[in-house]
């Protein structure tokens, strides 16, 4: 056996086995991680929606219904969008009179340091109590109530842009 082919033999077999234990990591573990999602995800709407009981998917993964005691007192909303560095997915709680009641991300891929301070709750708990023709940045709106974070204005502008158009879909009747 020449020595290229016996080279050739054992990558074959060293990618074999790290493809095969990847392969069974993923397969022991995508439950789990699964499991976690999920509940980091009620975790999130229990803050945009602090005094909500229980929520009712209406929309699956874009729409729930907020209540209590079996009674409708807001919904939670999922945004998207994309940041400077990648996709933003937030969840936006409204409450009964259409107004922000909190936002949360849960997955950014921006700058840390710089566009990761829209997780900041500096920056979220400025949608707090504002109607959707307030969701948008000082700077770009004049209805705007929103300060963007500094040196972070695509971050800024791509969350708030979201929430925005989140917010007006749904009042407009478009289904997410």
């Amino acid at each position: 056996m020449s020595g290229a082919l016996r080279l050739l033999i054992v990558l074959f077999l060293v990618c074999g086995i790290a493809a095969g234990s990847l392969a069974f990591v993923n397969s022991a573990t995508k439950e789990r991680i699964a499991e976690f999602a999920r509940l980091e995800k009620i975790e999130a709407m229990q803050k945009v929606l602090p005094r909500a009981e229980e929520f009712i998917e209406v929309s699956p993964g874009k729409l729930w219904e907020a209540r209590i005691g079996g009674e409708v007192v807001g919904r939670v909303l999922a945004a998207s969008t994309q940041g400077y560095s990648g996709p933003i997915e937030s969840l936006v709680g409204l409450d009964g009179a259409g107004a922000v009641s909190g936002v949360r991300v849960l997955v950014q891929t921006e700058t840390p340091g710089l566009g990761a301070k829209i997780t900041g709750q500096g920056f979220l708990a400025q949608f707090q109590g504002k109607k959707a023709e307030e969701v948008a940045l000082k700077r770009d709106d004049p209805a705007g109530k929103i300060d963007a974070i500094t040196a972070a204005t695509i971050s800024s502008r791509a969350l708030t842009g979201a929430v925005r158009k989140v917010i007006d879909d749904y009042q407009k009747g478009v289904q997410p």
